[in-house]
């Protein structure tokens, strides 16, 4: 093991911690307006067949000087959000409008976004498993001064701009929730709904905000693994990171900036198996034992902090009152 293998594992974990903190992301917004969704990895799986498919659809539509195919996977991304928010819709209805609850509504969106999945796949591609592979991606970037770091650096190359976006996704959203109105109201939205429609605000209305917006980046976050990652749409090519992703929205306390730090902790547990599988000090523990190193951690994680967090005080619990103006 040297400094080039751990410089590749950084590079890998970046990866990881796009899709794990887009998806924490989502979870946060809909669990601060009480909406808890464990629909998550149901979410990232549209968001991988519809990115795939907007991306083929749209492989022509790039603006003049961007290249071949970069409008495509712009506009690819962006459907597997809007694909992501409209079946984030089903849980809104359901838990919000119809009031089931909140663990049966997620677990039924995931099981029904893999048969889903295999329609559209069977629809757009023709193949009930998978697309044809080698689609475009965006130009990739370096980073000034840090990829120039030896040996190390090499984490700091070659990376989507996705990546960058998702770094920096984190100020925008903490000002949003923390220093505007509209945050404040739907983080009371789920700390005390009572209270929140008694100042004439609508309940209701926050939490399907909060919801959509779960899907959208929920969606985003698959749309990028498929498109961006990957190169085309796999069947099961999730593998549970949905989950993981809930697991260290849990770790952050459900803050924004804690999120960056629990998604990037995950995001390197998973890169450990794919890059230090051949290093002398792993090559003597069971192939099975590396494989679920990521999910050890995300067990150890969350049963070592999880009596310190505090999640929103009205999360799961369905709001009888009529939604305020």
């Amino acid at each position: 093991m040297d400094l080039a293998d751990v410089g590749a594992a950084i590079r890998i974990a970046f990866i990881y911690f796009t899709i794990l903190y887009l998806t924490g992301l989502g979870g946060l917004f809909s669990e601060r307006s009480g909406i808890v969704n464990i629909g998550l990895e149901g979410l990232m799986v549209i968001g991988t067949v519809t990115g795939a498919a907007g991306a083929e659809i749209f492989a022509g539509a790039a603006p003049e000087g961007l290249g071949w195919g970069v409008g495509g996977v712009v506009l690819g991304l962006l459907f597997g959000a809007l694909c992501g928010a409209l079946f984030a819709g089903v849980h809104a209805l359901a838990t919000i409008t119809f009031r089931v609850d909140h663990i049966v509504s997620g677990v039924v969106i995931n099981l029904a976004a893999i048969g889903l999945a295999r329609f559209l796949s069977f629809v757009i591609f023709e193949q009930a498993t998978q697309s044809d592979p080698g689609g475009p991606h965006l130009p990739r970037l370096d980073i000034p001064l840090l990829s120039d770091i030896p040996e190390v650096g090499r984490a700091f190359t070659s990376l989507s701009p996705v990546v960058l976006f998702a770094a920096f996704l984190v100020f925008p959203v903490w000002f949003v929730l923390y220093r505007t109105r509209w945050g404040l109201r739907l983080r009371s939205a789920g700390e005390n709904p009572e209270a929140t429609r008694s100042l004439g605000v609508g309940v209701s209305a926050l939490r399907w905000q909060g919801v959509l917006l779960s899907g959208a980046l929920a969606g985003l976050s698959g749309a990028f693994l498929s498109v961006e990652v990957v190169g085309n749409w796999r069947e099961g090519q999730t593998l549970g990171l949905g989950f993981i992703a809930l697991a260290a929205l849990i770790l952050s306390n459900w803050n924004p900036r804690r999120l960056i730090f629990a998604t990037f902790l995950f995001g390197f547990a998973l890169a450990i198996p794919l890059r230090f599988r051949h290093a002398p000090i792993i090559e003597e523990i069971p192939p099975q034992l590396i494989s679920a190193i990521p999910y050890i951690v995300t067990i150890i994680a969350i049963a070592g902090f999880v009596g310190r967090v505090r999640p929103p005080a009205a999360a799961g619990r369905a709001y009888e009152g009529a939604g305020g103006t």
